[in-house]
């Protein structure tokens, strides 16, 4: 137990170093031809986020976003609150939600499920606190914990109906993990780096090797599977921590592309690109049809870039001191700017011309380009 904590104190202060490096300072932001500033079409305080899990769940017109001990149900076109809900301990992993059904974990590994009014269904404890956003959806909610355990419990009644588990890492990465419903089955990213397939009964039923571990220290070998697995129409890509981008044809599961490029973010793709950011916060762009490089920018190298938000025709990457920079999708080049409060480490969510994002110190706020 000493030598995993001692490792994860190591991992902490390396992971910590990804964002911002004491060895490596950001790199000043530079002045830049304003072509789409982006707007704050308006902002909440929702409290403070105590890890990387929390992320907004954008549902027609409708946002789901937790901060301190309260959910959020907010009106995705003003921000105005429609409901709360304080739970018993700080939400530490969510939020999951189809529109019909919420789902938060809190800080004691409590596993809480709302419905669409704010109203509590059911609550479960868990088997270890979670890592991971809630997946919500054909009538289940599907958590995954510290402890490697996939479980799947009824929407409604709060049962249990299949729990899958395989053997961890001893060191792992705290990032805003998550899952997602594919064809029949449940994408999972694993800290193994491997995608991992299982059947709505919970079956592992098909993987694909994103990264393989290397190095000699255990924060070297480190791969774990970054983010949410990316789909975009035929398209489906993954990357893993400090290692590969892997992009695959989702109708066959055919590899399309690869490229070794120390990530440090999750995919994203429009209908031309797919964009992805390193460890020391250097942005790439490849062709989504055959992978060559398109560009590669190192305007914002060393500052903290976790995610990448294509929308209406421009780039949005959000970093550690909380500014959104707006990229020109063809060149890379930086082409507009506005600062939140806070970090941005969780993945922004599309809406309508723009993207609901959430910071550290519990700012969300809907942004659209002019």
């Amino acid at each position: 137990m000493m030598k995993k904590t001692l490792l994860a104190l190591a991992a902490a202060a390396v992971l910590a170093g990804c964002s911002a490096p004491s060895s490596q300072a950001p790199t000043e932001l530079e002045d830049y031809n304003s072509i789409a500033e982006p707007d704050v079409v308006w902002s909440k305080s929702v409290g403070e986020s105590l890890t990387n899990y929390l992320v907004p769940s954008v549902v027609g017109s409708s946002v789901y976003v937790a901060g301190g001990n309260t959910v959020y149900r907010l009106d995705a076109d003003d921000g105005d609150e429609v409901w709360s809900f304080d739970t018993d301990a700080p939400v530490a992993a969510g939020v999951g939600s189809d529109g019909y059904i919420i789902a938060v974990g809190t800080a004691k590994g409590e596993l809480v499920v709302l419905d669409a009014e704010g109203k509590k269904l059911w609550s479960t404890f868990l088997t270890s606190e979670m890592d991971a956003v809630p997946l919500v959806g054909n009538g289940l909610v599907i958590v995954r914990t510290a402890d490697t355990r996939v479980t799947a419990f009824d929407a409604s009644t709060g049962e249990q109906r299949w729990r899958y588990q395989r053997q961890a890492p001893s060191l792992t990465i705290k990032n805003a993990s998550g899952m997602i419903f594919f064809g029949p089955m449940i994408l999972v990213g694993q800290s193994n780096g491997y995608l991992l397939g299982l059947s709505a009964e919970g079956r592992p039923v098909w993987q694909a090797l994103i990264s393989e571990a290397r190095g000699i220290t255990e924060v070297e070998r480190l791969v774990d599977i970054l983010g949410t697995p990316m789909v975009n129409r035929d398209l489906l890509c993954a990357s893993a921590f400090q290692g590969r981008l892997v992009c695959m044809d989702a109708t066959n599961g055919q590899l399309r592309f690869t490229h070794d490029v120390t990530a440090m973010t999750p995919p994203a793709a429009d209908d031309r690109f797919v964009y992805i950011g390193n460890t020391a916060s250097e942005l790439y762009a490849f062709d989504r049809t055959r992978g060559y490089p398109v560009w590669k920018n190192e305007k914002l190298k060393w500052r903290g870039v976790r995610a990448i938000t294509p929308m209406s025709g421009v780039v949005a990457v959000g970093d550690s001191e909380g500014y959104v920079q707006i990229l020109n999708p063809e060149s890379g080049d930086i082409i507009g700017r506005t600062r939140l409060d806070g970090a941005i480490v969780s993945p922004a969510q599309s809406y309508e011309q723009g993207a609901i994002f959430q910071t550290e110190e519990g700012e969300v706020a809907f942004i659209k380009v002019q």
